[in-house]
């Protein structure tokens, strides 16, 4: 089967409107990655109430008697 040019260029542009899609995904997906890894890498904000305040000896929850 012999490809006239027309039917190749109509191929390619075929081919490249499809990887320019999945190339927009990617970037979401990317970026999201990329905020998760951040907010991971934070450590967790010592700042906010259950972490403001140090815990001391004799301070634990009630028991379960």
């Amino acid at each position: 089967m012999k490809l006239k040019i027309q039917n190749l260029r109509e191929i390619v542009r075929r081919v490249v409107s499809e990887a320019a899609k999945e190339g927009a995904i990617q970037k979401v997906y990317r970026r999201s990655y990329k905020n998760m890894v951040r907010k991971a890498s934070t450590g967790g904000n010592k700042n906010t109430p259950p972490f403001s305040q140090k815990a001391t000896v004799g301070k634990s929850g009630v028991s379960g008697d």
